[in-house]
């Protein structure tokens, strides 16, 4: 029971920070589209992995990461301003981590979906167009495996 509490509040926790961001300069907020999916670790839903959303250089106006985490089932869903409002218009690369909740931890995909620059999961975002990414399917053995 107590490791249900702790990923709960983990969890509240990242959803929190996450909307903590505001728009470009002088607090003007931009349109977002809700941007969802489901990520899966060796065929199963995992919580807690971290899905981090980097805006593609030049591409966005939105400047800094986004940052979410999968529920109990796998789901996840980007929130700007408020919870499931998604991401400005723009290009995005996504990167995974699926750490521990205790500090420290390694992360159990050993990297290998960390690095938002080598990443090929991505996502254009039009606004007015919710964006349903489907399921992403993630190896512990890495990518293509």
């Amino acid at each position: 029971m107590k490791k249900y509490v702790t990923l709960g509040v983990f969890l509240v926790g990242v959803l929190v920070f996450s909307g903590c961001s505001s728009g470009v300069a002088g607090g003007t907020r931009l349109k977002t589209s809700p941007v969802f999916g489901v990520v899966q670790v060796d065929g199963e839903p995992v919580a807690g992995v971290t899905v981090e959303c980097y805006p593609e250089a030049g591409a966005s106006e939105k400047k800094s990461p986004i940052i979410t985490a999968a529920d109990v089932h796998g789901k996840f869903s980007f929130t700007t301003y408020q919870f499931g409002d998604g991401l400005p218009e723009g290009a995005y690369r996504l990167a995974f981590k699926w750490k521990p909740i205790t500090a420290g931890g390694q992360d159990k995909l050993n990297g290998a979906y960390a690095e938002p620059a080598e990443s090929k999961y991505k996502v254009t975002v039009v606004a007015g167009q919710p964006n349903d990414l489907g399921t992403i399917e993630l190896s512990t053995k890495g990518p293509g495996r």
